[in-house]
């Protein structure tokens, strides 16, 4: 395979994890932090994970909730996904949030909650990303950038992260669900790591059907799931902890 500049890179001595630098890449020795906490295969993840430096150490924030809302007209899925990174530390942190994309979708939206207030962001080009990060951050505001960082991984870098407190994050994928034998799948993963060491406090998954055509079932055959159906639009609900259906 070739790398930045055209220069060969020899992946024949099996896996190997290489960080893209300017004139090429740098093989790394060790899985990195934000890696880890996904620990699973791209297209089956759908866990975002913050790194924040605490103490001159990168670690991962436990992740306090996560709410799932899916919308599918016919065969354009619309997934947005509310979840919180709780700093468990007194001091006021800075991090760097990384999402895994479906190998099929596009970023529609993305967005942080200062207080309570959703301040939505733009996706930019990553050079100009950082120098307005750089100028929002020296006005101690909170920056919502998100940039693309390669492959399907998105990443935000957030900043201030409150002392006991959670930052709460928004992101919005589409993507097109293809038809095969009369019917098309949907599927969401939460695999990681980052779950099995700190459980959520809270876990709930809405989902949503709307279809010109009569549907004649919907299935679900990994989880037991809440569901009320009509002709044309069925819905789900999967859900632990509170969860309260608009």
């Amino acid at each position: 395979m070739f790398g930045p500049n055209d220069k060969p890179i020899d992946v024949t001595a099996g896996k190997k994890l290489l960080r893209i630098v300017d004139d090429g890449a740098v093989e790394l020795k060790h899985q990195p932090m934000w890696l880890q906490g996904f620990e699973g295969t791209a297209s089956n993840e759908s866990l975002g994970s913050l790194i924040a430096n605490v103490d001159g150490r990168e670690m991962p924030l436990t992740v306090g909730y996560h709410k799932v809302t899916v919308e599918i007209r016919d065969q354009i899925a619309r997934t947005t996904i509310e979840e919180s990174f709780v700093n468990h530390t007194a001091g006021t942190l800075e991090g760097i949030f990384y999402f895994p994309l479906p190998q099929d979708a596009s970023i529609s939206g993305f967005g942080m909650w200062i207080g309570n207030e959703l301040v939505e962001a733009d996706v930019v080009e990553r050079q100009r990303a950082r120098e307005i990060y750089e100028t929002i951050k020296s006005e101690r505001r909170d920056p919502a950038l998100l940039e693309w960082a390669g492959g399907n991984i998105f990443k935000a870098s957030v900043f201030p992260i409150f002392g006991h407190s959670e930052k709460r994050i928004k992101i919005t994928y589409t993507q097109v669900l293809p038809v095969r034998n009369g019917s098309y799948r949907y599927s969401y993963g939460l695999r990681s790591e980052l779950l099995k060491q700190n459980p959520l406090r809270e876990l709930s998954i809405d989902l949503k059907v709307n279809s010109a055509i009569p549907i004649k079932n919907i299935q679900c055959p990994t989880h037991a799931t809440r569901t009320d159906k009509t002709q044309h639009s069925p819905h789900r609900v999967f859900g632990s902890g509170v969860y309260t259906r608009a």
